[in-house]
């Protein structure tokens, strides 16, 4: 038996706009809502692993929808756009990885036009060129950066002036007297501006709008660091000159691992340079395997592969069952198992791979190491909250204090990027 629609469904599809945004919180089925809505041949663009994955395919079927998809990859769209033929509803899913412009121009062929990535460029002259009768964006966070809500705008068919709204949302910062950059405004009547603006275009709201939802326990840890991790820092501190380099080197030690190179004779007189990644103790790891034992479902977030690899490592020789979720993952459905089954079992995922699955049935979310991205940390915590499985849920924040790992948390949470208030601050 289908289940029926949620209110804020029904009220989406009652209004039946042929264009518009589907801004809801992660969980609060856009998909369903877009699939009810579409009409015709239905062209789905999505992340990369989602096509793989049939993830569309599969919605489509368990909500029985029956709708025409043909479904592709940003990538794929960037590629072929020019010979993709007129669809009568196109869906733009994670609509902010196809939202890539800077508050800057760039000149082409004598002409001085917005600079945007090739994805969003791809996008825009393929619905230039076979306008659809039906356009939905769908994303949670529609506008990580300020620009994206001129994209959103733009992609659905409205004519902003670049250099008004940059003037409107962005202040002018000149550097050594030739170099400006254009920063974000973050004051609260900027950003109150731009929600309005999300709101006109789309449809908001998390799930405890639309639900009662219990509440969601933070709890924020603080980690010591080891001794192999203070010689390693103090060692950082004598060899690396640059300040970028040598920050995001200490992040990385302070949880546990550090990547480099080193140099390897293959020959009488020829030598080779090859990745070398240093492991340290962490008592992240420790913190991870205590939790383990109150948790038979736990999961955890890790930005540094080398990092997952040494949890994964810990977890398995103390007999645990885990299973591992990173870029290099190509079929994520064994995900769908592992939520429905009652088995314990770990999964650790990397923190950039934190959209298109989830784990509704695991209480506990672990983040051993944060992405650069708030974005990411905005979907992760999506993975356990769903309509479909309302619950309490428990999220850890494991943090080394007074370093960089800090500061990227403390970014993070603020709502700005870690790689964006690094770059300024350094």
């Amino acid at each position: 038996m289908i289940p029926p629609l949620y209110e804020h469904q029904k009220k989406i599809i009652a209004e039946n706009k042929l264009k518009c945004g589907l801004f809801l919180g992660t969980g609060a089925s856009k998909t369903r809502t877009a699939l009810t809505l579409a009409e015709g041949s239905t062209l789905v663009i999505c992340p990369k692993q989602q096509r793989e994955d049939k993830l569309w395919h599969r919605e489509n079927e368990k909500w029985q929808t029956k709708k025409n998809l043909k479904v592709i990859s940003k990538e794929d769209l960037r590629k072929d756009w020019e010979t993709l033929p007129y669809y009568d509803t196109v869906i733009i899913d994670e609509c902010h990885n196809n939202l890539g412009i800077l508050p800057t121009f760039c000149s082409k062929k004598g002409i001085q036009t917005p600079k945007t990535s090739q994805i969003f460029g791809a996008t825009y002259k393929f619905l230039q060129k076979h306008p659809p009768k039906r356009l939905y964006l769908l994303s949670a966070t529609p506008i990580p950066k300020h620009m994206a809500m001129w994209g959103i705008a733009t992609l659905l068919g409205e004519k902003w002036d670049f250099s008004l709204f940059r003037q409107k949302y962005y202040t002018e910062v000149r550097l050594g007297g030739t170099r400006r950059i254009w920063l974000p405004k973050k004051d609260e009547l900027t950003k109150q501006r731009l929600a309005e603006l999300v709101k006109r275009y789309g449809y908001t709201g998390s799930i405890s709008d639309f639900t009662d939802v219990p509440d969601q326990i933070d709890k924020t840890v603080e980690i010591e660091l080891s001794k192999a991790q203070k010689e390693a820092m103090t060692e950082l501190s004598f060899s690396e000159a640059d300040a970028l380099v040598r920050a995001s080197r200490m992040r990385t030690i302070e949880n546990g691992v550090l990547y480099g190179k080193k140099v390897e004779a293959i020959g009488g007189k020829t030598d080779q340079m090859s990745n070398e990644t240093k492991i340290f103790k962490s008592h992240k790891i420790d913190y991870i395997l205590e939790r383990a034992i109150e948790f038979p479902k736990l999961l955890v977030f890790a930005n540094f592969t080398a990092q997952i690899l040494e949890i994964e490592k810990a977890l398995k020789e103390e007999g645990y069952n885990v299973s591992t979720l990173t870029g290099q993952t190509k079929d994520r459905t064994f995900l769908k198992g592992i939520d429905e089954s009652d088995k314990p079992h770990i999964v650790i995922a990397q923190s950039s791979v934190s959209s298109g699955w989830e784990l509704s049935s695991f209480p506990c979310v672990i983040f051993a190491s944060l992405s650069w991205r708030v974005v990411d940390h905005i979907q992760a915590r999506g993975r356990v909250l769903r309509m479909n499985k309302i619950k309490k849920n428990l999220y850890i924040y494991l943090v080394v204090k007074g370093g960089k790992d800090e500061a990227c948390y403390k970014s993070i949470m603020s709502g700005q990027d870690f790689q964006e208030r690094l770059t300024l601050n350094i």
